[in-house]
């Protein structure tokens, strides 16, 4: 999905966090080739939306993750309480707490199996070649914007 073409019933958090970055008064973390792979918004508990590449360039993406519905078999997605997480198969590719009402930390982080370089080590977010740890974003809409030639 698209920084334009967000779904009706998304309402942003006032801040999200990963690592120790912060962005507040946004709506995403990463966007790539003005695709946003995972958008996080406020619900009964947060909720996740959560789209892939469908080709090698990055040009077209489609959904795998609707509003905390799986749209893949091989997708799970579990909401308890204060928390929702993706799996891939087996393994936790996004977990996502809510702190307040305003806020929530993205405690789990790896896209890479879906073919997105963005993943979580040693309390840095990694995009690909980028570490970023300790960064406050105000107003911008998106945290980090990539551009793939």
């Amino acid at each position: 999905m698209k920084l334009d073409s967000l779904p009706t019933e998304f309402t942003p958090y006032k801040q999200l966090e990963i690592a120790t970055n912060k962005l507040v008064d946004g709506v995403a973390l990463v966007s790539i080739n003005g695709f946003i792979p995972v958008l996080i918004g406020r619900g009964e508990t947060p909720e996740i939306w959560v789209t892939i590449p469908a080709d090698q360039q990055g040009k077209e993406w489609r959904p795998i993750v609707s509003k905390n519905m799986s749209l893949l078999d091989v997708i799970t997605v579990m909401a308890k309480e204060n928390m929702i997480g993706v799996a891939l198969v087996d393994e936790i590719v996004l977990e996502v707490k809510e702190i307040t009402r305003e806020s929530v930390e993205i405690t789990k982080c790896n896209l890479r199996p879906f073919g997105i370089n963005v993943f979580l080590e040693d309390d840095c977010l990694k995009i690909m070649t980028n570490r970023y740890s300790g960064n406050t974003i105000t107003g911008a809409k998106i945290f980090i914007d990539v551009e793939k030639g």
